[in-house]
Parts: C-alpha cells; sequence; structure tokens
C-alpha cells in the first residue's frame, strides 16, 4: 500500500532524475558543439597555412636566401619567411639588414572567424600592416589566398625595389 506522501516523493525523485538527464543531455550537446567548432578552426587554419606556405615556398624558389619559421607568438600562430642580409661598406663597417613577411593566425576571435595578420619589413624599415577576416565559407578561403598572394606581392615589390639602393651603403 502506497500512500499519498510516497507517492509524492517518487513523483518528485522522477521530475529530478528526468531535470537531471535533460541538463546532462544538453550539456553533452555544447561540449559536442564547442569540439566541432574547435575542429572546424583547427582545419581551416591548417587550410590558411597550407597557402601560406605554397606563396612562401614559391616566393623562396625566387630568393633563396629566405627561410620559412613556424612558431607561437602572443598566443597567435605565427608563420615567417625571414632573410638576414649583411652588407659590408666602403670603411669596413657591417651592416646587418632584416627582411621579413609575417602571418599571425588568430583563432580564437569571439564572432567565430579567424583573423590573420600580416606584419611586413624590408631592410629593417616595417611597412604597413594587414589583416584579414576569415569566414567559414569556402568562398573565405579562396579570398584568404588573393589575400596571401597579395601580402607576398606588396613585399616582394619593396624588397626587390631597395635591392639596389641597400646594396651600395
Amino acid at each position: 500500500m502506497v500512500t499519498d506522501f510516497e507517492e509524492r516523493l517518487r513523483q518528485i525523485r522522477e521530475a529530478k532524475s528526468r531535470e537531471s538527464a535533460e541538463q546532462q543531455r544538453q550539456s553533452e550537446e555544447q561540449s559536442l558543439e564547442r569540439h566541432l567548432e574547435l575542429e572546424n578552426r583547427f582545419d581551416r587554419r591548417e587550410q590558411i597555412e597550407k597557402a601560406i606556405e605554397q606563396y612562401g615556398d614559391k616566393f623562396m624558389e625566387v630568393v633563396p636566401a629566405f627561410a620559412r619559421s613556424k612558431s607561437f607568438f602572443e598566443g597567435m600562430y605565427k608563420i615567417e619567411v625571414s632573410n638576414d642580409e649583411v652588407f659590408v661598406g666602403d670603411q669596413g663597417k657591417v651592416t646587418k639588414l632584416f627582411s621579413r613577411v609575417t602571418f599571425l593566425i588568430d583563432t580564437q576571435s569571439p564572432d567565430g572567424r579567424i583573423v590573420v595578420r600580416c606584419k611586413k619589413t624590408v631592410r629593417n624599415r616595417d611597412l604597413e600592416s594587414t589583416m584579414c577576416r576569415i569566414e567559414r565559407s569556402p568562398e573565405a578561403l579562396d579570398e584568404f589566398r588573393q589575400f596571401a598572394e597579395q601580402q607576398f606581392f606588396d613585399f616582394a615589390s619593396s624588397f626587390f625595389s631597395g635591392r639596389a639602393s641597400a646594396s651600395t651603403h
């Protein structure tokens, strides 16, 4: 014989059990969404990295003195193509000039986009920095490739135009 009190306790326990199961299900869904978002950002970063490496490799075929490096800088993934040039002046003074094109990839944008900053330095002179925000669409990756290509063109234009004047120092 079940009393009203016992029936009420059973109902409360079952309600709490259903509520707990629903909270668990929601938590698992959120965890899965975060995991999928992280995977998507990682895949997109890899695609961006490959595009930068392709243009960097082509640039280094033309100017083999440059080298590519990868590291982290201020929480962002960094890909850099750089070169140190050493010049000896007429009076024996040694001058070291640093040139680089650096891509900083930030995957932590709150809006879900990946932000890529490009910094260029030609013979110790910083050029204008640029930035590209990459959406999740395939078209955005094509736009990024165009952006990366243009950054290498801009860098090469400055680097090669300053070459004659740098060697006379």
